[in-house]
């Protein structure tokens, strides 16, 4: 907490603390660093949010291209946190996010059987984009803009880029990235600070389908499977079944985390060749002719294990550093919208 200045009465001591963390920077413009922000900027901090990305969204963000709007990472979330259910609920009035998948479908010992969740799952319309696009509206973002380092000056902290631009004057900084690219910008800072997990990897393969999918035997439609069967995928998702996407056979892939880190530098065209070529052998019909396919790499996808602290989120509070990301608590969407948020909570009340 900012040291009490002598003299002044509790309005201007007060006044004095939230100048102490007024200016604060972000990096990484996931669903953890949004979140932060979001909190910050709502109670007059003034936070700016650096990332590489030309959008934000992180593992939450789309891929459009010629053949249509694929979600490539995450595919939906749930919502268990009463305050992120009011988040949510905001949102879906609005028309941002809808409920989805609604018929999931389970694929074990060849035979197939659609399931409804028991609790609602979301997902952004038309994409989960969609989501963390309406997060950052109102945030000052800075894209394209990838921090290389963080130095702790007399002034606050500096951050540079990758083009050697500097960026000055923050009372304090918190890294929302994956755990290993936090690692790494910290260096051996993070090393004697904190235990930081190993995250595995994601590979992921989109397919433009020539016609659609004939069902398996019993079922009238599917949204989502879940590939128990498979040595190779864990996920099905039909695409034009997201709520505000247009029609055309589409289908997005995730391979397991184990399988993914054993390819993870093999060349995308091939890991495409061999994720088609599994959801093949465990799909119960014919698929149709393909008229293209891709696939993408999540090098760092899911925490091997969360962090020991149960607060969900990194701080240390005498140098103004800190640390979020769904890799604190599980993995969930909805997990780094409660770190992020936690984090911002606790430097506003201290």
């Amino acid at each position: 907490m900012a040291p009490k200045t002598p003299g002044l009465n509790p309005f201007r001591q007060f006044e004095a603390f939230v100048d102490f963390l007024h200016n604060i920077a972000i990096a990484g413009a996931g669903m953890a660093g949004l979140a932060a922000a979001r909190a910050l900027q709502q109670t007059g901090r003034n936070v700016q949010i650096f990332d590489k990305g030309r959008r934000p969204g992180g593992r939450m963000s789309s891929r459009c291209n010629a053949h249509g709007l694929f979600d490539l990472g995450a595919q939906y979330f749930t919502v268990r946190d009463p305050d992120f259910a009011r988040v949510v609920a905001d949102f879906e009035q609005r028309g941002i996010v809808a409920q989805w998948p609604q018929a999931v479908a389970h694929g074990e010992n060849g035979q197939w059987q659609v399931r409804h969740p028991e609790h609602p799952r979301y997902s952004g319309r038309p994409s989960m984009a969609a989501l963390t696009d309406a997060m950052a509206e109102p945030l000052t973002l800075h894209q394209n803009v990838r921090v290389t380092s963080l130095t702790r000056e007399p002034s606050g902290w500096v951050l540079k880029d990758q083009n050697g631009h500097s960026w000055g004057g923050f009372d304090h900084v918190i890294v929302a990235l994956p755990a290993p690219q936090a690692a790494e910008l910290l260096g051996n800072d993070a090393a004697s600070r904190w235990a930081l997990p190993g995250m595995s990897s994601c590979w992921s393969t989109w397919i433009h389908l020539d016609a659609p999918l004939s069902m398996p035997a019993g079922i009238d439609t599917w949204h989502g499977a879940l590939l128990d069967d498979s040595p190779v995928l864990r996920w099905a998702a039909r695409q034009q079944t997201h709520p505000g996407q247009q029609d055309g056979e589409r289908v997005t892939l995730l391979a397991h985390d184990d399988w993914s880190d054993r390819h993870l530098e093999k060349a995308p065209a091939q890991v495409a060749d061999e994720m088609v070529s599994a959801f093949r052998n465990c799909y119960p019909r014919a698929l149709p002719d393909i008229r293209a396919q891709g696939a993408h790499r999540w090098r760092y996808a899911q925490p091997r294990r969360p962090i020991d602290d149960p607060a969900g989120y990194l701080i240390d509070r005498s140098q103004g550093l800190s640390l979020c990301g769904d890799w604190c608590i599980d993995g969930r969407v909805e997990a780094a919208w409660q770190s992020g948020t936690r984090l911002a909570r606790a430097l506003c009340h201290p």
